[in-house]
């Protein structure tokens, strides 16, 4: 079924605060509306939901932490959807969320290079490299803390020159060739269609997707339709068909 598209608009990841803020609490006015805030590593998936549900959505889609940020500060929302638990437990400490609902999907940490592999990046101790241009996510947003995580255990020291605010744009700055390679999750090296170096040592290194209803919507139940799907055979064939996980 293909869903009616929404008229609000749909914000990219780098959105300003300010204007997820605005079109979040416009569009939610409208009772028949699900507002979903998703993580920007998402931002591929929403098309897909959004044709598989007889709903109409509004989508915003940022960083975890700028979403969790929003809610704190007043957004409206129906359903939150963060790229890692922990993220997932600041809203619930600040009582900005229900229960959780659980995970429903996860990710792993890649190694990706820019076109063509410029720079011969082929391991991941290439990444301590001071010669080479390596870019990695902040530690304030779940991919930073994992790869922080991932190369900690390793014991690596990376030799980063950039510390994105998202994935979304630390693997747009490796396609675009700004940076030799980084740290991203294989959605976006897949989104993206960049090349990345296998490297068994980041295999056990996954994210959870944590989904949680925002109670202060007053929409009981909106969103529920969203993290059925994801949990559904197709929901299961879309997360797969676009370099998600199982949880």
């Amino acid at each position: 079924m293909i869903a009616g598209r929404s008229r609000c608009p749909r914000l990219p990841a780098t959105a300003a605060l300010v204007a997820l803020a605005l079109v979040g609490a416009a569009c939610a006015s409208e009772p028949n509306r699900t507002v979903a805030m998703v993580p920007s590593s998402f931002t591929d998936l929403t098309d897909a939901i959004d044709a598989a549900l007889d709903t109409e959505t509004v989508w915003i889609i940022a960083g975890s932490s700028r979403l969790v940020s929003q809610l704190a500060d007043g957004a409206d929302a129906d359903l939150l959807i963060t790229a890692d638990r922990e993220t997932m437990q600041r809203a619930v400490d600040a009582d900005l969320v229900d229960t959780p609902l659980g995970v429903v999907a996860s990710n792993r940490l890649v190694l990706a290079v820019a076109p063509g592999n410029p720079a011969g990046i082929d391991e991941l101790a290439d990444l301590t490299d001071d010669d080479l241009l390596i870019g990695v996510c902040a530690i304030e947003v779940p991919c930073g803390r994992l790869a922080e995580q991932a190369t900690t255990t390793i014991g690596l020291t990376v030799a980063a020159d950039t510390e994105e605010p998202n994935v979304r744009s630390l693997a747009l700055k490796i396609t675009r060739g700004e940076l030799d390679g980084g740290l991203v999750y294989a959605t976006d090296a897949r989104a993206f269609a960049l090349d990345t170096v296998d490297d068994d040592a980041l295999a056990p290194f996954v994210t959870d997707y944590v989904a949680a209803s925002v109670h202060a919507s007053g929409r009981e139940g909106a969103g529920s339709e969203i993290v059925d799907l994801l949990r559904s055979a197709e929901g299961r064939d879309i997360l797969l068909a676009r370099g998600f996980s199982l949880p």
